[in-house]
């Protein structure tokens, strides 16, 4: 199995494990996907505050679509189609001078059924909360326990890797990871309380 296989074979263990509601899955997604899908977004957009705000509606997409996604997708592939839908949805929008209307990602999605129906106002609060929460928890986080897991779920660098770059054995690295994966966690888990009874 190469690398990409892993990977794909990685996010879709992820993925069912969100589709049941599992939380946490969802977040490490989050986590390993935010920055490439703003880095994809900022390319388009060529600035930084509306990267900023279409990387939010990406993942709300996606939070909202979820249960929706085929078990044999390829997750990534399908998230970044998201994501310039959204870069292209607002740059249609500025160039007719409409910036003020919400942005309607999933209806410019060149197959809309897949990517669900439009979220509701409950689904966009939690979800935006959640966003935020997230990046508030990463930036919190010890530095040793940031620094190694943003190089295993961001830069994609196997657990030997991170020891060597952070001079520390595999198994403190792997703690580091699993404590910053768990403080996220259950700090934002609280968030999904209303929505429990729901599959999102």
């Amino acid at each position: 199995m190469n690398e990409s296989q892993l990977a794909g074979g990685i996010d879709a263990a992820l993925v069912a494990r969100a589709q049941q509601g599992e939380m946490v899955a969802f977040e490490v997604l989050v986590v390993k996907y935010q920055r490439r899908v703003a880095a994809t977004i900022r390319r388009v957009v060529r600035e930084d505050r509306i990267a900023e705000e279409l990387t939010q509606e990406a993942f709300l997409s996606v939070f909202v679509a979820l249960p929706s996604f085929r078990p044999d997708g390829d997750f990534a592939a399908w998230l970044f189609t998201i994501a310039r839908n959204a870069a292209r949805s607002y740059l249609r929008s500025a160039q007719n001078r409409q910036d003020d209307r919400p942005l309607q990602v999933l209806e410019d999605a060149a197959d809309g059924d897949r990517f669900g129906t439009a979220p509701s106002p409950e689904e966009e609060a939690i979800a935006h909360q959640l966003f935020e929460r997230i990046d508030a928890e990463v930036a919190a986080l010890p530095e040793v326990q940031r620094r190694a897991l943003l190089m295993r779920e961001i830069d994609g660098l196997d657990y030997k890797a991170i020891a060597a770059a952070l001079e520390q054995p595999v198994n403190t690295v792997k703690s580091h990871i699993f404590r910053a994966r768990e403080a996220i966690a259950s700090r934002a888990r609280p968030l999904l309380a209303p929505t429990r009874d729901r599959r999102w």
